[in-house]
């Protein structure tokens, strides 16, 4: 799959720990191991993948450049993972790559905590160990990672401006512990209550279409009363639920990058505008991107100084959604992404020279 790369990438907004800097080593990088120019040995672990839109393309790009990087000899072994959502199966998954001896493991993690020990063990044995998209409540290691509260609350203001005060609104959250998922619902319950609005119910629905959709019909089923509805990701199953009911459409929704759902809610608006939307990019190209940072950490770049802290633990590199659409762009944005398969998102991510440039020293 093609990525899309018509997006600037120069928006990134960096945050490293000093902290993490001791005897010349930097957050992730373990320290141990002397820098080599190529022939890595990566493996990624991810959480989910099937019936995961964002997550599939999350994988694809990885792939992508995994493929790029191999063929320049930069990479020699490639293995992926996937834990599907237990717990117990991606701890023993990247404690395997650990005993195995990769040189870099990239963790797109189901929580923001519960690996530490394997963290431990994979920093003792001078592995890159990065964080990628999921922020993960370490100080230890880097996270790479799309700002979620930024993604959060522009969404709010839209909300917040279509409905007005006093308006109810059900919020769909994605997974109850990701980080990700949290750092949205808590932008979103803040924002939208301190303008006045009545979050009438929080569900979460696992970021799946399947799940959007039952979650959506109960909703309805049970006569409760609402005027929008705030989301992440999964909205396709959303708006099948309400149409299959043949209930009005709500005041608004929003909701993330799928080409799908962007063709699907312009279609919906093509004449005059039906159901307010929003669409604000949450690049799964961020998974790439963590693995370009990789590789220069592991060629031996330094991160350049003056680097302010910020994240969970002071160790995030942030990207700010920069592709939004709405129905007064909507023309402009469907132009952009016309060449894109349904199954595929919005998104982009760097090179491991544009990664270098921006970053290092």
């Amino acid at each position: 799959m093609k990525a899309v790369k018509y997006l600037l990438v120069t928006v990134l907004i960096l945050a490293v720990c000093t902290a993490a800097f001791a005897g010349g080593r930097q957050a992730g990088s373990g320290g141990a191991a002397a820098a080599r120019t190529g022939g890595f040995k990566v493996a990624s672990h991810n959480a989910v993948i099937e019936g995961n839109a964002y997550r599939a393309v999350y994988e694809d790009q990885m792939t992508e450049t995994v493929k790029n990087l191999q063929a320049a000899g930069v990479i020699g072994t490639y293995a992926t993972f996937t834990s599907n959502n237990d717990p117990a199966v991606e701890s023993q998954q990247v404690e395997q790559t650990v005993n195995e001896g990769y040189d870099i493991i990239i963790v797109n993690p189901i929580a923001a905590n519960g690996l530490d020990p394997i963290i431990a063990k994979a920093l003792q044995a001078g592995i890159t160990y990065i964080n990628a998209d999921c922020e993960y409540e370490s100080g230890r290691i880097l996270n790479v990672v799309v700002d979620q509260k930024e993604w959060a609350r522009i969404q709010a203001e839209f909300v917040i401006k279509t409905l007005g005060r006093g308006k109810r609104v059900i919020q769909f959250n994605g997974i109850d512990g990701n980080s990700a998922s949290e750092m949205r619902n808590e932008v979103w319950q803040r924002e939208l209550k301190g303008a006045g609005l009545e979050i009438v119910r929080t569900v979460a629905h696992n970021w799946n279409d399947t799940d959007s959709k039952r979650i959506m019909s109960e909703i309805i089923a049970s006569g409760l009363q609402y005027d929008g509805i705030i989301n992440q990701e999964a909205a396709n199953g959303i708006l099948s639920a309400i149409e299959e009911a043949k209930v009005p459409y709500p005041g608004c929704i929003t909701s993330s990058e799928e080409i799908a759902w962007i063709r699907r809610i312009s279609n919906l608006n093509k004449d005059r505008l039906v159901l307010p939307f929003i669409v604000v990019e949450n690049p799964p190209g961020i998974g790439a991107t963590a693995l370009a940072i990789a590789v220069n950490l592991r060629q031996g770049g330094q991160l350049k100084d003056g680097i302010a802290s910020a994240g969970l633990k002071g160790n995030s590199i942030y990207y700010a959604p920069q592709w939004i659409m709405t129905y007064d762009n909507m023309a402009q944005r469907l132009d952009q992404v016309k060449s894109l398969p349904d199954s595929t998102s919005v998104s982009s991510y760097m090179s491991v020279e544009q990664a270098k440039a921006a970053y290092f020293k």
